[in-house]
């Protein structure tokens, strides 16, 4: 009867170790449940491109004006003198013209359809190829060398004789030139001669 107690012991504490180690076991290690992966974190956005500050617009910068005629001496017709009453500007309308002197005269008048027999008494010719009209201020000071003719006692009338002179015609030709003194786009002198043979 003995070793029936002894095995029936054994195999009790068998039983308790075993049902022991389960719970022990099943305590310990929980089941394992299947996880889900978890949601990839979303994407950082992109940092935002900086706005470039706007490009400054250019101001366009008006070049200088440049003086109708450069300074120096030209040969012109006047075809209008400007002498305001009431102050403003004094200015002249001229066109520009070529002189020819002397043997170049008369080559030059033969070469623009003058007869011969005309050119060859000519000791002056004007040519005026171009009807192109400048307007000049007159400087202040602009000194006048006319041709002797009326007594001429004032500024005025020096003027007057200018603008008389200007207009007159020889031979359906204006009968005077004048040579143009030109510093800093004015006029500052004047100086006639006429466009034919004196007497």
């Amino acid at each position: 009867m003995r070793p029936v107690r002894i095995i029936t012991a054994v195999v009790f504490a068998a039983a308790v170790a075993v049902t022991g180690c389960a719970a022990h076991s099943t305590a310990v290690n929980p089941p394992v449940t299947p996880v889900a992966d978890a949601p990839a974190p979303p994407a950082p956005n992109p940092a935002p491109k900086p706005i470039p500050a706007p490009k400054p617009i250019p101001v366009p910068v008006p070049a200088p004006k440049a003086p109708v005629l450069a300074d120096g001496h030209y040969d012109a017709y006047i075809s209008r003198v400007e002498i305001p009453y009431e102050g403003g500007t004094r200015r002249l309308v001229v066109d520009l013209v070529q002189v020819f002197q002397g043997q170049a005269a008369i080559d030059a008048a033969i070469a623009d359809g003058l007869p011969r027999d005309q050119a060859q008494v000519l000791y002056v010719w004007v040519r005026n190829q171009n009807p192109r009209l400048r307007t000049l201020a007159i400087a202040k000071d602009m000194g006048l060398d006319l041709l002797p003719g009326d007594c001429i006692e004032s500024r005025n009338h020096q003027f007057s004789k200018l603008i008389k002179d200007s207009r007159a015609m020889s031979n359906s030709r204006p009968a005077y030139y004048f040579t143009l003194t030109v510093a800093g786009g004015a006029v500052h002198h004047i100086q006639e001669d006429k466009t034919f043979n004196a007497c």
